[in-house]
């Protein structure tokens, strides 16, 4: 009879310390977002209660103080539990700019033949460069194991990895400068071997100018090449090609990785978006990534519409889907993801500068037959989310994928949320109050 007791008191220790800890919140991932408010990053693990979810915003010790009214923060992005964020200044670079390096605190844990990042330690800042030579930067990318920062007034840019990032002594020697690139720099970065980088030159012998580097070389540009159009502003990289966004439609070569294509040889080819109703070329500013196809927006009112182009067709051609909206209404670069079944999903935000409170995200299901074909593709939902707060070009909604993908992470700068969506049904699961103007989200872990 002791025994059985004895058996049965311990068995009820389990149970309550069961019921307790679920009650705490088991984390299922860790949210790093941008506030606009105090140009900081913060952070907070996502948790499953027993009664619903929760996140607790923190700040990251050591996060370098910056002066809202002259810096602000721009594009992050991450690898291998490291983030890598950009840091710009109101004044070309001289008040102090540059870029900062986050530990998650994440853990890769491996299981053979996959692997899972636990959250064993609190985030810290592992490197952090400001300064008045680190040129400005507008754009932050990551191109496989490289991430790759615009130096705008430098008229170049600076590569690193993680495993750089983590090696180094200083923050110095964990990256590298190349020139290439004028003013308002985008980039494509091909098999972390060769840089595209463009010139905004909208007139004049560098109109539509993109330089391509060699990476790993000394400091000069290889060789210029020259599409029809100027006022470049986007660029990317998917399966052996180069697209980029001019002023009239898009352009694309083959991607030459060793860099030593003659110039004159080097064909730049043109795609045609059409044009608005008053016969002006329609344009995109930016691009996304799904398997080989590259996706973009382009077009206003009654004209804009959902692209995208088949990468590795031998004839690369534009495709797409209208998209309706109203008046004074816009949509963002779109995002692309794949839920945990496999099925692949394109995004976007309608947005509304003067009425926030109407703001949707946009679900495309984009091969609704499972065939391979996009020419069926159709809006699947619509979720209401909440506000905006735009200026210039900050203040838009983001979107993060959980490493589960059985959620997405939606950031509202203008009512100081974040909302959790479910990618099942796309229903609105949560909203968290985290105060401030969130921003540019990710997820790392577990």
């Amino acid at each position: 009879m002791k025994m059985f007791f004895t058996l049965a008191a311990a068995c009820g220790m389990v149970l309550l310390q069961a019921t307790v800890g679920f009650a705490q919140g088991r984390t299922v991932t860790r949210v790093f977002w941008q506030d606009d408010s105090t140009a900081a990053v913060r952070y907070g693990d996502l948790k499953r209660l027993s009664d619903g979810w929760s996140i607790e915003p923190e700040s990251i010790p050591g996060f370098p103080a910056l002066d809202v009214t002259e810096q602000s923060l721009v594009q992050m992005h991450s690898d291998a539990g490291v983030i890598l964020l950009g840091v710009r200044d109101q004044a070309a670079g001289e008040f102090g700019s540059g870029w900062i390096a986050i530990d998650s605190g994440a853990e890769e844990e491996s299981h053979g033949d996959h692997s899972h990042w636990r959250l064993n330690k609190s985030p810290s800042v592992l490197k952090s460069l400001i300064g008045t030579d680190q040129g400005n930067p507008a754009h932050v990318y990551k191109y496989g194991e490289t991430f790759v920062l615009a130096n705008d007034s430098k008229n170049g840019f600076t590569t690193t990895t993680t495993a750089q990032l983590r090696a180094a002594k200083t923050a110095e020697d964990a990256a590298k400068f190349y020139a290439g690139g004028n003013s308002h720099i985008t980039l494509a970065v091909v098999d972390d071997q060769v840089a595209y980088a463009t010139w905004i030159a909208r007139e004049g012998e560098d109109s539509g100018r993109v330089d391509v580097v060699k990476l790993g070389t000394p400091n000069e540009t290889s060789y210029a090449i020259h599409c029809p159009t100027g006022v470049l502003h986007g660029a990317t990289a998917n399966s052996g090609r180069v697209f980029f966004a001019p002023a009239d439609g898009v352009c694309w070569v083959d991607a030459d990785l060793e860099c030593d294509d003659d110039p004159e040889s080097v064909d730049v080819h043109y795609l045609s978006l059409g044009t608005d109703e008053d016969d002006q070329p329609l344009r995109t500013g930016a691009f996304a990534n799904l398997d080989n196809r590259v996706l973009f927006t382009a077009g206003k009112g009654e004209h804009a519409k959902l692209c995208w182009i088949d990468a590795s067709s031998q004839s690369p051609s534009v495709e797409s889907m209208a998209i309706e909206l109203s008046a004074g209404e816009s949509l963002t670069t779109p995002f692309a993801i794949k839920t945990r079944g496999g099925k692949s999903w394109v995004m976007m935000f309608r947005e509304h500068a003067e009425q926030p409170e109407d703001d949707m995200l946009l679900v495309v299901d984009v091969d609704a037959n499972k065939d391979g074909d996009w020419s069926d593709s159709k809006i699947h939902s619509e979720v209401a989310v909440g506000r905006s707060q735009i200026e210039g070009h900050s203040g838009h909604h983001e979107a993060a994928l959980l490493p589960t993908k059985r959620h997405l992470l939606v950031s509202n700068p203008g009512d100081g949320t974040i909302t959790l969506i479910s990618t099942v049904d796309f229903s609105v699961v949560a909203t968290f109050s985290v105060g401030g103007t969130p921003a540019r989200l990710e997820a790392i872990g577990e």
